[in-house]
């Protein structure tokens, strides 16, 4: 092997190497990322736990208070349901009772009834002695009459007429005796008769009085009826309503015990949280260990990269905040919140980079405008369709945003690493590859672009190309962002949130950071600047 060839080699190494290093930084972000995730989450869920113990003993209290209050309820019923029983009886016998006394009343009726139709028959007889008594009345007269003709004819015939004369006499004498005795008899049919129509009244009255009872008894039948009924019905009810107490008490009991199983186990989760935390603290300690590690790794990357060249991003303010623009051969990121005009300062970036000699591959974030970066071009000298012609310029065209020109390359039909190894080959100067993480998990899936990482340029870049990384934090996961972020040697901030535009130096190619500048933004070249002062 050549002398040349082990500089070549040794150089691949030491890019691996280095590449490696920047992985594990990266990494080592995600896992601070997702730590501070999980602390946040576990404080969340021993908080919840912490509740839901306290809420298992109230509920604990609850239905055991609950519990003994249906106890109550059910015994309550039971006493309830035993008195409605006793009234039902207790009605049925009433009811029995009332149906006897109807039945008397019914029987007495009839008696009253029989009675006035005997009575009717005597009153019949007696109108007809009253009759007879008058034909003998009649017969009386008649006699008197035939005892006074006869007198009247013993006087005329003298002497010889004593004897017919005394018959006369003693006929005159029987006849007046049989009207003496008529008058008795019909003096004492009158007192019968009287007496007889006074009885009639009373038995019509008592008939009227046991009509009127028997309605008052068939009343008290059916209110009986109605009573009976209705306790049945009652106790029927409260019979189950006791029946239900007796199986809501066993299954609040039931309640009870997964209520406390519940705060059993809501106290198991407490505990094993606190495990947990323990366990964090000691992996906090060895991420303190690992960070330390690649800490002293990097720091011959960092002198490195502090005296290596700058590529200026066309922003005087970025240019100063950076000490000159960003390191070649470095991997930077750019982050922004989605409102911020990250689009101008790409644009900025590339057509600065042109004009100091060198290539760019560039993948547009979603919505770049062309004609913006065209105008930035034209202001140093060229414009789109000649960098690209010039193999100055390689676009990855992820949104189909672009014409199909020469070194616009569509990303739905050709890999990004074919994609990659055409720009090496067509390029002749160093390369800035700005790349767009949004459009690679679009295009590959994030599982797929996790995977890829900084390697979808293993192989195809020098030691002097440049990786700038666009990182769209509305559009990437959070791990996936502090992955990126951990693993670059620059990182800036661009935000708009509060309706300002910001720039801000989150990471410097030493490890430091933190300087955040105004950032204004216009139609024109240059299209952003940056105050010197702090907003």
């Amino acid at each position: 092997m050549t002398v040349g060839e082990q500089r070549v080699r040794a150089g691949a190494d030491d890019d691996h190497d280095e590449q490696m290093i920047a992985n594990a930084a990266g990494a080592l972000d995600v896992v601070r990322t997702a730590s501070a995730t999980v602390d946040a989450e576990l404080d969340a869920i021993a908080d919840e736990a912490s509740r839901q113990v306290d809420d298992a003993n109230a509920a604990v209290d609850d239905v055991s208070s609950l519990s003994a209050t249906i106890e109550e309820v059910a015994a309550t019923a039971t006493a309830v349901s035993e008195q409605s029983e006793r009234a039902a009886s207790e009605a049925a016998e009433g009811r029995e009772a009332a149906a006897g006394a109807t039945e008397a009343l019914r029987e007495a009726r009839e008696a009253g009834a029989a009675a006035l139709e005997r009575i009717d028959a005597l009153t019949t007889q007696i109108d007809r002695i009253a009759e007879a008594l008058a034909g003998i009345d009649d017969i009386a007269d008649q006699t008197n009459m035939l005892a006074l003709n006869a007198s009247i004819e013993a006087a005329r015939a003298g002497d010889g007429s004593d004897g017919f004369a005394v018959v006369a006499e003693e006929i005159k004498s029987l006849a007046g005796e049989s009207q003496s005795q008529a008058d008795d008899i019909d003096a004492l049919l009158t007192d019968v008769r009287a007496a007889t129509d006074e009885t009639v009244a009373q038995l019509e009255r008592a008939v009227e009085r046991i009509d009127r009872g028997t309605g008052h008894a068939e009343e008290t039948k059916a209110a009986f009826d109605d009573v009976t009924e209705a306790v049945e019905e009652t106790a029927a009810d409260i019979g189950s309503v006791s029946a239900a107490a007796d199986e809501q008490a066993a299954t609040s009991e039931r309640v009870a015990a997964t209520v406390e199983a519940v705060a059993s186990s809501a106290e198991s989760v407490e505990r094993d949280i606190e495990t947990i935390r323990d366990a964090r603290g000691e992996q906090t300690e060895m991420l303190s260990e690992v960070e330390d590690a690649l800490d002293s790794v990097a720091g011959s990357r960092e002198r490195e990269l502090a005296e290596a060249e700058r590529i200026p991003t066309g922003i005087d303010g970025v240019d100063g905040l950076c000490e000159g623009g960003i390191a070649q051969g470095s991997r930077a990121v750019v982050r922004h919140d989605g409102s911020a005009p990250v689009g101008r300062f790409v644009a900025q970036l590339c057509a600065a980079a042109i004009a100091d000699g060198r290539a760019v591959s560039l993948s547009p974030p979603p919505g770049f405008d062309r004609a913006t970066l065209d105008a930035a071009l034209d202001a140093v000298g060229t414009g789109v369709e000649e960098a690209l012609a010039a193999d100055r310029l390689f676009v990855l065209d992820m949104f189909d945003d672009w014409a199909g020109d020469s070194n616009v390359f569509d990303l739905d039909r050709r890999s990004l690493g074919d994609v990659n190894e055409r720009s090496a080959e067509r390029r002749d100067r160093p390369l800035l590859v700005v790349g767009n993480v949004a459009g690679e998990i679009e295009v590959l899936g994030e599982r797929a672009a996790r995977a890829a990482r900084y390697d979808n340029d293993d192989g195809v870049l020098e030691p002097t190309d440049t990786v700038v990384n666009v990182v769209d934090d509305d559009a990437v996961s959070d791990s996936f962002a502090a992955f990126y972020a951990g693993a670059a040697d620059q990182v800036l901030s661009l935000t708009a949130g509060d309706g300002r535009p910001t720039v801000e130096l989150a990471t410097a190619v030493d490890g430091t950071g933190g300087a955040t500048r105004p950032l204004t933004a216009s139609r024109a070249p240059p299209f952003l600047t940056v105050a010197d002062e702090e907003p």
